[in-house]
């Protein structure tokens, strides 16, 4: 099996990597891992992963600068039916549009967009909330029996760092949630395609228990 993890100028591609790495090699898969943007490679491949920090405009814009590369990572996912993960910019990028900066489309997968985080009211300390929303959480479990969910509980935390929230977002689209001010998607897909809010790579033992569902389910 060949992974690539996308490369086109955001993410924090070493950390996203080493962490695929450590769950193939506790589970003794057979996957070899890349990081890259070449669209020979990004077809042969078997897994795709699209890692993205910053906003939302800039990781379009990103994206578009390599010739070809939306319409190749849709073509495999959409109509290949290959294997995805969007992780936190990368996962945003999979709905319609962003008012981050300015209203900008994505890929348009699924349906719902993204407006700023709504800070209202105090958080469980008493203090104001801010945003971005930075820090650890856990999730509300909204479809128990998804594989991506295995052997993980609300007990787990997971580290989100975002200002923007999915909203518009089809229910039966939603597997997990969690709360920062009101309720926010934290885990959405459907069938081969599946986006994170929060930084699994940087969510400790929690984090690579859903890196090693996703590479086994």
């Amino acid at each position: 099996m060949n992974l690539i993890i996308i490369d086109y100028g955001s993410g924090n591609l070493k950390s996203v990597q080493n962490s695929f790495l450590n769950s193939i090699n506790e589970h003794n898969l057979r996957c070899n891992v890349q990081v890259s943007n070449n669209l020979s490679l990004i077809i042969n491949s078997d897994y795709l992963v699209l890692p993205g920090v910053g906003s939302f405009s800039d990781c379009r814009r990103g994206l578009e600068k390599i010739a070809g590369l939306v319409d190749v990572i849709s073509e495999q996912v959409i109509h290949k039916k290959k294997k995805f993960l969007g992780i936190c910019v990368g996962m945003q990028l999979m709905f319609d549009y962003s008012l981050e900066k300015k209203k900008t489309k994505g890929f348009g997968w699924l349906s719902g967009n993204f407006n700023k985080i709504k800070a209202n009211g105090l958080d469980y300390l008493g203090r104001n909330f801010k945003i971005p929303h930075m820090g650890w959480n856990n999730l509300k479990l909204e479809n128990k029996n998804h594989p991506i969910l295995k052997n993980i509980s609300e007990k787990d935390q997971y580290y989100f760092v975002h200002s923007y929230y999915l909203s518009g977002c089809e229910k039966d689209n939603v597997i997990a949630s969690t709360n920062y001010c009101h309720k926010i998607p934290a885990i959405v897909g459907k069938e081969n395609y599946l986006g994170v809010q929060f930084h699994p790579e940087k969510s400790s033992l929690s984090g690579q228990k859903l890196i090693s569902n996703w590479l086994k389910y």
